[in-house]
């Protein structure tokens, strides 16, 4: 029988390559030898039973369906070699969370998992509606699994035009309680960062996202509604106002 698990693929996509010096020289890699090593750790310390399948595969992280003692998982990995430290720092370095924090080349995409943890249980302890935080290692990192057995929740994009308006109005009610409740701006929020399931809206991929305290938070929440605003005009759906958080003085003052 043809072998089609979620580690054959990656296999016959070359996902695994070694090389003389791996440790030294990454560049061209998607997954280098700690990350192997991570991801074996990840295995034992989590009780992970099997990858299940992936999920998405793109330039900066690879997220799979995995299958825990728990139940199903998410396992997000991000790439060592093309994570670029010069387009994420600036949403490291005004962040009063990660100050203390050492940021160089070697270690920018271990705080970057890290980040992205923390966020995610911020929001998960302030009710939001994002997938459950389970741990990180490295620069991998674990979430509850949104979706079927089947399939992962489709994004606001791909859902169907009867629905469209009732995922929006979730999602943004989820947007402003994530500013107002839990002081963070998502700072890449579009319809490609929504999962849609069982009439809620699913907030995803907080790598990014800032304290309210960023000097950028303020910017960053203005882009934010203008992509919603854009794909709102696109899909018939009337934006509304009120929608907008509000960012108060307060909330700035370190």
């Amino acid at each position: 029988m043809e072998d089609t698990s979620a580690l054959r693929k990656l296999l016959d996509r070359d996902e695994f390559k070694f090389s003389q010096n791996l440790d030294r020289k990454t560049e061209g890699l998607v997954f280098d030898k700690r990350t192997i090593d991570a991801i074996f750790q990840v295995f034992k310390e989590f009780h992970i039973r099997s990858l299940d399948f992936p999920i998405s595969s793109g330039k900066e992280a690879l997220v799979f369906k995995i299958i825990s003692e728990k139940g199903p998982m998410v396992m997000k990995i991000f790439k060592m070699s093309t994570l670029k430290f010069q387009n994420i720092q600036k949403y490291i370095d005004g962040d009063p969370r990660f100050k203390n924090y050492r940021k160089t080349r070697g270690n920018i995409v271990y705080l970057w998992a890290r980040k992205e943890f923390s966020n995610l249980q911020l929001c998960h302890d302030m009710g939001i509606k994002v997938p459950e935080p389970a741990g990180f290692k490295e620069n991998i990192l674990l979430m509850g699994y949104v979706g079927t057995k089947k399939s992962p929740a489709p994004k606001l994009k791909d859902v169907s035009e009867d629905k469209r308006e009732k995922y929006t109005i979730h999602a943004m009610i989820q947007y402003r309680e994530m500013v107002e409740k839990a002081g963070i701006v998502h700072a890449d929020f579009s319809e490609y960062n929504i999962l849609c399931h069982m009439g809620k809206s699913y907030i995803i991929d907080l790598g990014q996202a800032v304290s309210v305290k960023h000097p950028m938070a303020e910017e960053f929440m203005k882009r934010d509604m203008e992509n919603m605003k854009n794909y709102c005009a696109r899909n018939n759906v009337e934006f509304q106002e009120d929608w907008i958080p509000e960012i108060r003085e307060d909330d700035q003052d370190e």
